[in-house]
């Protein structure tokens, strides 16, 4: 299977989107980064070691992928081995905007401490 480049329409709303929903997620405590690449949007969260906060700890939190044929995002989640998972509940396919709230909700606490 080829993976198409994420359309530049589609990227532009993203990048808007997962801007702003970091952006409201950050703090003095914790920064919510995300990068990009291909048709992956990750969520990285970022905060200082309590023991050095002169360290910082960077965790992956959730990806967002686009499925170009069926025109939809697909969330899934990191274990704390770092491997991307499925988000479990069904609601794992949907436009992106409705996948921000499943992640900024976080019913099943698989994102948030």
């Amino acid at each position: 299977m080829i993976k198409v480049a994420l359309p530049e329409e589609e990227l532009f709303r993203a990048n808007e989107l997962v801007r702003a929903f970091c952006q409201a997620r950050t703090d003095d405590s914790s920064r919510l980064e995300y990068h990009t690449r291909g048709n992956r949007v990750t969520l990285v969260e970022s905060r200082p070691f309590f023991i050095d906060p002169s360290l910082i700890n960077s965790v992956n939190v959730a990806q967002l992928e686009f499925n170009p044929e069926l025109k939809v995002w697909v969330l899934y989640w990191y274990d704390r081995k770092n491997r991307r998972q499925p988000y479990p509940t069904g609601r794992n396919r949907d436009n992106i905007e409705k996948l921000l709230a499943e992640v900024a909700a976080d019913p099943t606490g698989i994102f948030w401490d």
